[in-house]
């Protein structure tokens, strides 16, 4: 039976100030103390209070330091932490919060509780009193330890916590690591920032332990009826991050600083030391960049490259190394000339140092295909992955595992020209190449598995895509665990899946799965979660529910204006899908606004000749088509006709969709000559590619045919009506009338009765209607910021998205960021 809360226990609401603290360690503790929280409750704190049965807070409540400042007072900060720490540890972030706070009070149960009582307090006490004096106390430090899997995560009991701190909105709740941690932290990143990724993958409270089941129940149910463990592990996490990065960037400052303010006469000594903290920001640079702060990572990669350029000279290996990154970075801000700049510095560093046919050359003619194939110059893009191949397979061998990712880039380039036989040839290719290399349950098989997914995805066998998608999620459940980006990636392909099949409750589960992973380990402000934010849009449009799908778009806007800018290919992105949803909605005027914001960002960043281009151009065309401005409508089928003949050439499957468009559209301004002419050319480049009994051709060439049947039919019965008047005497008045009449305005009217009868004709059913063609055709794998990696002898081979939208896939529908297709690898 539980007490009622006149007879529960009170709270002590005292804390201790920093001077006591100060007074403890020096007093009571050994010098280096080793000892948990738990053995000094045991050592000291216990045997004090042993007698009396009170706290220690009870016994020092009288004290106060040399300054007269007492040691005991109201609690300011509610101090949160595992006894299996070393006790120095929350101590130390005690002190730390101090010197900044030195009127602090800090309610730390080893002082505050009474030991012989605490352990025996009901759950209600923990609900209702607990509960409320955190709300009291109105701060609260989670002390973590160590960096990369904090205990306190795992413990029930903090978790309730940190709960009692979060469900209170106005407590302030914030994350310590002790000093020590931040030597150990940064020492790991400055080896593999990826580090990072895998300690925010071990965040998951839903798997905290409790002595008993029954406080673990009460704990869970708690957490489950409030913020759920959704939002708690995203909250921590989101701490956790702006940790990260702070001390990341606090430490290398502060070496950078003192680095500079050294002597001079240790000349030598100071350029090894300046060398040391290039090496430190490149390795910040990555972790910003891995969080998508691409602005910040760039910020110290050009301080790591002013300094290899002074102490190294602008022709050294280190040097070109950081100008390969920042290519690569200029490339994800789809600043494209500037990407080629700092890239092709490196290559010709790299021809002069190592020579042509070196693996690190070859790595940067592969990166330079990654950015040509990013700004829509696939031919150039295959140039320069086919010069990689050639070094890599020329010094390793065919079936190297360095020659995979670029047989996977190739592979792109044939997937973003439609040749997906040949892309499929490259992907499978490359999948082989990385099991017979590493072993076919290794974690780098999940990229190339994915890949071929999505090809299969793509070429309509959705049972090869999902199993490959499975075998997929197997692989790297095992190897990075089921709370990892990569993760993220399988699960929104198999979100696609169930998409393309229709079982929209099915995609939106694992939609949805993939975005809680995201935006607990990348965080909601991510490029890589924008692009899920995307996908759920659309997923949402699917549904009809218009209302979500703004409110996921806007959310993809909102976070890619941030990141991006304006003027970025993926905010382009994000209004066409906008433009997209508004036509769907029959907002023809709102569609027509988004696709045009879209399309004058496209022509700034890819050129007036760019594929991308044609294709919003002409679905812009269709949206005036709708409103019937056929004017308007034809001028942008025009200018992506245009565009894509000059591209493509006139065979191309594109350029038939626009004929067929085009046809369309002169049919209903009545001129029915240019109508047959686009038309027949839609036929005949339907024929060419699927071949004469294909349905589509025979449907096309049947309404085609009559049409042309009908054109003549109405100009044998034109020619006729023109001779029945002309030899038509019965009426002499009418006659005359009629030889008063314009004979140019008397044909210019009967032209137009004609023509509003041709277009009351109904040849729709046997002739495709204009089509909206999708703006962004990539289907769905794992984001820049989580990339994937193969390690292949000393390059890491990334594998990120050729749309710069942050690795990610999706079906046909109009404009819908994806992952995978396009995927490209990024050799460092």
């Amino acid at each position: 039976m539980s007490l009622s809360n006149n007879s529960l226990p009170p709270f002590e609401r005292c804390g201790v100030s920093t001077s006591f603290l100060k007074m403890f360690i020096n007093e009571k503790l050994p010098p280096n103390c080793e000892w948990t929280t738990t053995e000094v409750c045991q050592k000291i704190i216990m045997p004090a209070t042993q007698v009396d049965k009170r706290s220690y807070l009870e016994l020092i409540k009288d004290k106060v330091d040399e300054h007269g400042q007492p040691y005991v007072a109201p609690a300011t900060v509610f101090i949160s932490h595992a006894w299996k720490y070393k006790v120095m540890e929350p101590l130390d972030v005690m002190l730390e919060y101090g010197e900044k706070n030195p009127h602090a009070y800090f309610w730390f149960d080893l002082f505050t509780n009474n030991q012989d009582r605490a352990s025996h307090l009901p759950q209600e006490w923990w609900k209702t009193t607990f509960r409320t004096a955190i709300g009291d106390i109105g701060a609260v430090i989670l002390v973590m330890s160590p960096w990369n899997n904090p205990i306190p995560i795992t413990r029930a009991w903090c978790l309730w916590e940190i709960l009692s701190a979060l469900d209170q909105p106005h407590v302030k709740f914030r994350i310590r690591f002790p000093r020590s941690m931040r030597q150990v932290f940064f020492e790991s990143i400055v080896r593999n920032p990826d580090h990072v990724l895998s300690a925010l993958s071990n965040i998951q409270a839903e798997k905290a332990e409790a002595f008993l089941k029954d406080d673990l129940d009460m704990i869970f149910k708690a957490i489950e009826s409030t913020i759920g463990f959704q939002k708690l592990n995203t909250l921590v996490n989101a701490q956790l991050r702006e940790w990260y990065v702070q001390t990341a960037v606090e430490i290398v400052n502060e070496v950078a600083m003192e680095i500079s303010s050294a002597d001079d006469d240790a000349n030598v000594k100071n350029a090894m030391d300046q060398i040391a903290v290039a090496r430190m920001q490149h390795q910040v640079g990555s972790l910003l960049s891995d969080f998508g702060d691409h602005d910040g990572a760039l910020n110290h990669f050009q301080k790591a490259l002013v300094i290899h350029q002074t102490t190294l000279g602008e022709e050294h290996l280190d040097t070109v190394q950081v100008y390969n990154r920042m290519g690569l970075l200029y490339d994800l801000k789809a600043d494209f000339d500037q990407a080629l700049d700092y890239l092709q510095k490196c290559l010709a560093c790299q021809v002069k140092i190592l020579g042509t046919d070196h693996e690190d050359t070859a790595r940067t003619y592969n990166n330079l295909g990654l950015v040509y194939n990013h700004k829509g110059d696939p031919e150039q893009a295959l140039e320069k992955y086919h010069k990689a191949l050639s070094v890599v397979e020329k010094k390793f061998g065919q079936d190297h595992l360095e020659t995979a990712p670029i047989h996977s880039n190739i592979g792109s380039i044939y997937d973003r020209k439609g040749q997906l036989d040949d892309a499929m040839i490259c992907y499978l290719r490359t999948l082989k190449i990385v099991e017979k290399a590493l072993g076919e349950n290794h974690p780098e098989v999940a990229t190339p598995c994915n890949l071929v997914g999505l090809m299969y995805q793509k070429k309509g066998d959705l049972t090869k895509a999902l199993e490959h998608f499975q075998r997929c999620m197997v692989i790297l459940e095992k190897s990075v665990g089921e709370n990892h980006p990569q993760t993220a990636m399988c699960l929104s392909n198999l979100g696609l899946i169930y998409q393309t099949q229709g079982d929209l409750e099915n995609a939106l589960e694992f939609s949805q799965r993939a975005i809680t992973i995201e935006e607990n380990i990348l965080g909601s402000q991510h490029p890589s979660t924008a692009t899920s934010y995307n996908n759920l849009g659309l997923l949402y449009r699917q549904k009809g529910d218009m209302e979500k799908a703004f409110e996921y778009y806007n959310r993809a806007l909102e976070i890619r204006r941030k990141v991006f800018g304006e003027e970025s290919s993926e905010t382009a992105n994000s209004y066409i899908n906008i433009g997209a949803a508004y036509q769907s909605m029959g907002a023809l005027d709102l569609g027509i606004h988004n696709f045009e914001r879209g399309l004058a960002i496209q022509e700034q960043l890819l050129g007036l000749e760019h594929v991308d281009v044609a294709t919003l151009c002409n679905n812009i065309a269709v949206l005036y088509q709708a409103q019937n401005n056929l004017d308007h409508a034809l001028n942008y089928f025009q200018k992506s006709l245009g565009i894509l003949e000059k591209v493509h050439g006139k065979g191309h499957l594109e350029t038939a969709t626009t004929y067929n468009n085009m046809g369309m559209c002169y049919y209903r301004q009545g001129d029915v000559e240019r109508a047959l002419q686009c038309l027949e050319q839609f036929s005949d480049i339907l024929e060419k590619h699927f071949g004469s009994q294909h349905p589509q051709v025979l449907a096309t060439k049947q309404g085609v045919k009559k049409l042309q049947e009908d054109q003549q039919a109405l100009l044998l019965e034109k020619e006729s009506k023109k001779n029945q008047m002309k030899h038509d005497d019965d009426n002499d008045d009418a006659t005359k009338e009629d030889d008063k009449r314009d004979p140019v305005e008397e044909e210019e009217e009967e032209e137009g009765q004609d023509l509003e009868r041709v277009g009351e004709m109904d040849v729709v059913s046997s002739l495709p209607s204009s089509t909206t063609r999708n703006v962004d055709e990539e289907p769905v794998n794992a984001g820049d910021g989580g990339a994937n990696t193969i390690k292949s002898g000393n390059a890491n081979v990334t594998s990120t998205n050729t749309n710069s939208n942050t690795t990610k896939t999706t079906q046909q529908v109009p404009s819908q960021d994806k992952y995978g297709e396009n995927i490209c690898c990024v050799l460092m």
